[in-house]
């Protein structure tokens, strides 16, 4: 290992293609100020990371790793280069070896466990506004800076955007994302109960319907009637308030809040609650992550040949084994649904994937999160595509939405998500990308895609993404 006196990269690790934009731009303003500093520019084209030139930098000529956070932090080679840099930060006794920059509306809460929370940076959302405490943070350790800008790595910083732009055609596209308008219901309605606490406890704990409580009252979206038989004991529950969705959510009437904000995490919760139990009347099984997100994954014998088979609404037909195995443990298509009030009421939903040694109980993330990471590698966008919408369609029993009842009222999820019309569309030709999945779900690891990450006997905790 180098001297840490002779070290003088900024290494700057971020998700590909997503945070290119953000990367490049930080990049220039570093080599301007004239800090030496390295960015992956293979991934700025669109080509493999280059691991093993990674490796030795970060290891060798590295005297700080800048860290880009947006909701990619998740990926796969933000997670390598934040490990090694993790690493190093104990072989340098330098706790402040990684720098993040927190570009996304996403919370500090759900910072990757290699960041201190108390360090992290905010470019969010105007990005100038990290440049200060990022050059004084370098100037403070020490990091060696030239009088003059790196030039050649701006040249190739300018050359890089120019080959993503190469690729970027000017004709409309219609892309898919990964929301799922909800057809709402009428009204929330919030109940309020006329008897004492433990009387009150233990209806609600009977209670058949999604609800959610503030004091003596209760809200739901089921009708009075509806909502006064969802439980077995009898008990008066008049309405004390019942409000048209739209003017709750908008926040012209909140009913019994004054903030608009508890207003919108009551509908949340409920929403979160329907979900969850569309999913499980379906057969699929909770289990909970580590950041306490809770996913609905298929088990085994759910369904014929534990495929999917089903036609979109551009008539394409898609056909996806929704479990199957690898490396003697059985591999299981999860769901995640958050729901989302603005712009539109929606569920983001994405996949994700769990491991179990008997088709039904999941293991524990720190137990596999490196193989659910080597086997999703030849899982490419349409995969996972492919696995989220046959999962949809699963839930709506092949019927045009995904029904879901309170009392007496019902409402819907549309199983086919939300278009986008954009005004550019991107082209490549691309070699074909290999498999390693074959028609039954068993995924045979190809030596072209390991890497010298993928040691299954010293698998890592993954406190994001990790089952509990």
């Amino acid at each position: 290992m180098s001297d840490p006196s002779t070290r003088s990269i900024v290494f700057l690790t971020h998700a590909a293609p997503e945070d290119n934009e953000f990367a490049l731009w930080l990049a220039s303003k570093l080599a301007m100020a004239g800090f030496r500093t390295w960015i992956d520019r293979r991934r700025l084209k669109g080509g493999s990371d280059s691991w093993d030139e990674i490796d030795r930098i970060l290891r060798n000529e590295t005297v700080k790793q800048v860290a880009v956070f947006t909701r990619q932090i998740g990926k796969d080679g933000v997670k390598k280069e934040l490990a090694i840099g993790d690493i190093m930060r104990t072989r340098l006794s330098d706790p402040n070896f990684i720098i993040p920059i927190r570009n996304d509306e996403v919370a500090y809460g759900d910072a990757p466990p290699e960041f201190l929370r108390k360090n992290i940076l905010n470019a969010f959302p105007n990005w100038h506004d990290c440049l200060k405490d990022l050059f004084e943070t370098l100037e403070d350790a020490n990091v060696p800076r030239s009088s003059t800008p790196d030039a050649v790595l701006l040249r190739s910083l300018v050359d890089a955007r120019e080959d993503g732009r190469r690729f970027v055609v000017q004709e409309p596209e219609c892309v898919l994302t990964n929301w799922f308008r909800i057809d709402p219901p009428p009204s929330i309605r919030y109940f309020r109960f006329e008897s004492v606490q433990n009387q009150t406890k233990a209806w609600l704990a009977d209670c058949k319907v999604p609800h959610v409580t503030m004091g003596l009252l209760a809200g739901s979206f089921a009708d009075c009637v509806g909502f006064a038989q969802s439980s077995s004991f009898d008990m008066n529950t008049p309405t004390r308030y019942d409000i048209p969705l739209g003017d709750f959510i908008s926040g012209n009437n909140l009913g019994p809040y004054l903030d608009r904000p508890d207003a919108s995490k009551d509908v949340s919760n409920l929403l979160r609650q329907h979900f969850a139990r569309t999913a499980q009347s379906r057969g699929l099984l909770p289990v909970q992550f580590a950041n306490k997100d809770t996913g609905w994954f298929f088990p085994d014998q759910l369904l014929p040949k534990n495929r999917i088979v089903f036609d979109t609404p551009t008539g394409r037909r898609v056909r996806r084994v929704m479990s199957g195995k690898f490396k003697g443990l059985r591999w299981h298509v999860c769901i995640i649904a958050k729901p989302r009030i603005w712009p539109n009421l929606c569920f983001r939903v994405h996949a994700n994937v769990v491991l179990s040694e008997d088709g039904r109980n999941p293991l524990p993330g720190e137990k596999t999160q490196k193989r659910r990471r080597r086997l999703t590698k030849s899982w490419w966008n349409d995969v996972w595509r492919d696995r989220l919408l046959a999962a949809m369609h699963h839930l709506a029993e092949g019927h045009a939405r995904i029904v879901l009842s309170a009392g007496n009222e019902r409402f819907g999820v549309d199983p086919w998500p939300i278009t986008i019309e954009l005004p550019v569309s991107y082209t490549a030709v691309d070699p074909p990308l290999p498999t390693e999945e074959d028609d039954e779900g068993n995924i045979v690891p190809s030596a072209s895609l390991d890497d010298q990450f993928d040691d299954f006997d010293e698998d890592r905790a993954d406190e994001d993404e990790g089952v509990t």
